[in-house]
């Protein structure tokens, strides 16, 4: 495997997972404008559902990339060539069996996942349409992504997925605008941006297929290392599912609609974190095979200040314009009122995020694994559960400002995390 320089890894990775983070804000957006606060339920209720394949794929491409470089850096050239094409095959075939399940599941997992016979609908129609035409490429194309970044291609990932993100742009607003085809149209946009990215990713990486091995070993190794990455990027989803009920039961579609909004300003500080993360995963992965713990550390910080001075740039132009975002994308009165409240937590919340999602990154790229899945299902399953039982006390206000306490948790105990393996 060729090492590159750290920017060479960083810049072109950073801004495919930003362009990749943009489907469902652009979809909002569009829907937002055309149908209001249903609109923005539906895809907030039905996006997390779709993110069970979308995430599958961005998982199994991380664990092949973490397994590839290790043994490239181990000089078994062999081994980290078979994985390439042999992760492919699997994640075909998991795509296959997800999107069946799903479809077949669809209307249990809408109801748990918060929808209302209101909004029923309008996800499901979504759901659908976007499962039934796009549920295979929306796991191989977050996979080839991540296997050019490792390959170093990140430039061909990068190209591939500004493609996939215009083209979503413009049939977004022929599909929803021009032809009035609702969240059908917002559906069919991404899966026909997503489907192009799928072949302009397959068409450079195909060379690199060399061969097929379905050890056990190597099995084992891409399921246990795509568990962190699953989850961090899941987790995500985790607390959509809980913040939707939560939102829903006080306030009906007009709090998950405000909810959605906030969620989309997220998808942005995560997808820098998580590009800045997964860009130099092959760095990480490489210089921890070397044991070279000095550029280790060198890089980590590097990450982790570049990641902050952005997020916060952001942060800051989110709180300027927050009234214009609100109208933007066509809150109604009830929800301006809730996401002003909301906003000033979730910009410091944003910060926090930036921090132990690096870190995060950091540990499943150095084998770590069970440190990354402490920090990763430590949010979704313990913090905020219990965080959210404040509602019942403080009230609706308290769903809010309980999110600010739990990245301050998070944050907290990757710290902690991080510096009981530096004093090893």
């Amino acid at each position: 495997m060729e090492i590159k320089s750290y920017k060479s890894y960083l810049i072109p990775s950073l801004i495919a997972t930003l362009f990749l983070s943009t489907y469902v804000i652009l979809d909002g957006f569009f829907i937002g404008y055309k149908l209001s606060d249903l609109g923005l339920s539906a895809i907030n209720i039905g996006w997390p559902v779709i993110a069970i394949i979308h995430t599958l794929g961005i998982a199994l491409g991380i664990s092949a990339g973490i397994y590839i470089s290790r043994n490239s850096a181990l000089g078994r050239k062999d081994l980290a060539n078979k994985a390439k094409l042999t992760a492919f095959l699997i994640a075909l075939a998991l795509a296959i069996i997800f999107s069946i399940l799903i479809y077949i599941l669809k209307k249990p997992l809408l109801y748990a996942f918060g929808a209302d016979d209101i909004v029923y609908p309008y996800a499901e129609e979504y759901l659908t349409y976007y499962i039934f035409y796009g549920g295979i490429v929306f796991v191989l194309g977050p996979l080839l992504i991540q296997l050019l970044k490792n390959s170093g291609k990140s430039k061909i990932a990068m190209i591939s997925s500004i493609v996939s993100v215009l083209l979503n742009l413009i049939l977004d607003y022929i599909f929803i605008i021009k032809l009035d085809m609702g969240l059908k149209g917002a559906a069919f946009a991404s899966v026909i941006g997503q489907a192009t990215s799928f072949v302009i990713s397959f068409i450079f990486y195909f060379k690199e297929f060399s061969g097929i091995s379905f050890n056990k070993r190597f099995i084992k190794e891409l399921f246990i290392a795509s568990i962190a990455p699953y989850v961090l990027y899941f987790s995500y989803d985790i607390i959509l599912i809980i913040t939707n009920r939560v939102a829903g039961y006080y306030n009906g579609n007009e709090a998950i609609a405000t909810y959605a909004l906030l969620t989309y300003v997220l998808y942005i500080i995560n997808a820098i974190s998580q590009g800045i993360g997964d860009g130099i995963q092959p760095l990480f992965s490489y210089y921890s095979a070397k044991n070279d713990k000095m550029r280790l550390k060198h890089d980590l910080f590097k990450s982790i200040l570049i990641a902050l001075t952005i997020n916060v740039s952001i942060v800051i132009l989110f709180l300027i314009f927050k009234i214009e975002i609100a109208t933007l994308y066509n809150l109604s009165d009830t929800g301006k009122n809730i996401f002003m409240y909301a906003s000033i937590f979730y910009a410091i919340s944003f910060i926090l995020i930036t921090v132990s999602k690096i870190i995060s990154s950091y540990f499943y790229s150095t084998n770590k694994i069970i440190y990354a899945n402490i920090i990763v299902m430590s949010e979704p399953l313990i913090f905020t559960p219990i965080c959210y039982l404040l509602c019942i006390p403080f009230g609706f206000n308290a769903l809010w400002w309980s999110y600010l306490i739990i990245q301050s948790l998070v944050l907290i105990l990757s710290i902690v995390l991080y510096l009981k393996t530096e004093r090893k």
